[in-house]
């Protein structure tokens, strides 16, 4: 796939080698490229914990995104951004993301963990594979 005929690309943010290797693909002129944070409610006993998981989830996304962003070259970072959502549902979210704000591709880690329905793919990638109407490239190391 020559990922440079995209210029929009939404990539799946989950910290992973394979998303970090996503989000480095933004090296050409004018490439805009987005890392989503999907991140999952959690159940607490009260709605001011709730609160407080989900906003230290998406400082820990936003850290490690921002550590990746920095060692990018000075004239690429501009053109990677990071947004979050909230959301049961990763994949359905990913999918439903990339059409709604009109990306070409959609670039995400693979890292499936085994098994045998997913050896190599994990659940999200695989999911989005089937769901999405964009082309999708996978990154990452198989298992």
């Amino acid at each position: 796939m020559n990922v440079g005929q995209f210029r929009r690309i939404l990539v799946g943010w989950d910290c992973s080698p394979g998303a970090v290797a996503a989000a480095e693909i933004a090296d050409g002129p004018g490439r805009q490229v987005v890392a989503l944070a999907v991140l999952r409610p959690v159940s607490r006993e009260s709605k001011e914990e709730q609160t407080a998981e989900m906003a230290a989830m998406r400082r820990q996304a936003e850290k490690s995104f921002r550590m990746v962003r920095d060692s990018l070259p000075d004239a690429v970072q501009a053109g990677v951004t990071l947004e979050s959502a909230e959301s049961e549902d990763v994949a359905r979210t990913l999918c439903e993301y990339a059409d709604l704000h009109v990306f070409g591709l959609i670039a995400l880690g693979r890292h499936g963990t085994g098994g045998i329905l997913h050896r190599r793919l994990g659940h999200v990638a695989g999911t989005v594979v089937k769901k999405s109407n964009l082309p999708i490239l996978l990154l990452g190391s198989q298992s």
